[in-house]
């Protein structure tokens, strides 16, 4: 009888449980991604340089990464600040046409345009647009990500950049945006 109520309960725990690992995996490769456009703002300040982040897939899944804003092919080394985002997550360049994916962060949520190109740091460590040599004008960023779950939808999260240079983690809760 004892073993019927442990099974019972493991029954309706288990898939409470995956999804709960599931969202502290996925908010710590965002909060992972916060602090990495926070070490390009600062690099970019310590350096005097235009630094750039820049999204790559691995087989271990995806990893950002900072390099100078002026390298015309940038690619991953070993020795570049970088964090790795984790298997199960994927950066989604566009929420538009995805089932069941959420609604937009937009200008009336996030108080600015934002971008979706690779953010680029200028050295006063604010946000621009890095474009032939020079940051044009500065600029908001917004980055959005899910995860694949064994069980139920997929998790949502997004990092966003204000144009003061505010870096921002928001989950998704189902029904809105939250950080």
């Amino acid at each position: 009888m004892v073993v019927s109520i442990l099974l019972v309960v493991a029954a309706f725990a288990t898939p409470y449980m995956v999804n709960v690992i599931a969202n502290v995996r996925l908010r710590g490769g965002m909060t992972s991604l916060a602090g990495l456009f926070q070490d390009c703002r600062a690099i970019s300040i310590k350096q005097n340089r235009l630094m750039s982040t820049h999204f790559t897939i691995v087989s271990a899944g995806p990893v950002a990464y900072v390099k100078d804003a002026s390298v015309s092919s940038p690619s991953l080394a070993s020795t570049d600040p970088q964090v790795q985002l984790g298997a199960p997550v994927t950066k989604v360049t566009s929420l538009t046409g995805i089932t069941g994916a959420p609604s937009v962060l937009d200008n009336a949520t996030l108080g600015f345009t934002p971008q979706t190109v690779d953010p680029t740091f200028n050295p006063r460590g604010l946000p621009c647009t890095y474009s032939g040599g020079t940051c044009t004008g500065i600029a908001g960023y917004v980055y959005y990500f899910t995860d694949s779950r064994p069980l139920g939808a997929n998790g949502w999260a997004a990092v966003s950049i204000s144009p003061a240079g505010r870096v921002k983690v928001w989950m998704w809760n189902g029904v809105s945006w939250g950080g």
